[in-house]
């Protein structure tokens, strides 16, 4: 990767490289978020599949569900562990929106910027290779605002 970012040099100036470096490892961060909440949420969704089909091959009768379950410590650890998988579901899913706000301001800002970053009639023509690797190499589009 760094051989990539060393090819960018007779593209772009030192400030924007950093810029589109930022913008890669908030991408990956953002990535990392979305999978974490999807593995969570899988998870918990298991987890409740699970408790609700061994309290219908457990429970004697339908009358008693509430008591089998209150009364059994297992029944309220496997509540207790789906609880929190679903809590820590939710709390990457907000950590996910914050990465995905992130990472979408400062799209916009390079492509809004991209006439300043890229002033000289050359430079601009050489824009167009930078975002095609960012589009190939990362799945960055950088040629428009829209997500």
């Amino acid at each position: 990767m760094e051989s990539l970012w060393n090819q960018l040099d007779q593209f772009t100036d030192a400030p924007t490289k950093q810029m589109l470096q930022a913008l890669v490892k908030r991408k990956q961060k953002f990535e990392q978020y979305a999978a974490q909440c999807r593995r969570w949420r899988w998870t918990s969704l298991i987890c409740l599949g699970l408790l609700c089909l061994m309290i219908m091959i457990k429970s004697p009768a339908p009358q008693l569900v509430l008591q089998e379950m209150l009364s059994r410590t297992f029944y309220l650890f496997w509540m207790m562990a789906t609880a929190f998988a679903y809590c820590t579901s939710y709390y990457f899913k907000k950590k996910e929106d914050k990465a995905e706000g992130d990472f979408h301001k400062l799209r916009c800002e390079i492509i809004q910027k991209s006439t300043d970053l890229w002033p000289q009639p050359d430079k601009w023509k050489a824009r167009e290779s930078v975002f095609q690797m960012m589009k190939h190499k990362y799945d960055i589009n950088l040629y428009f605002e829209s997500k």
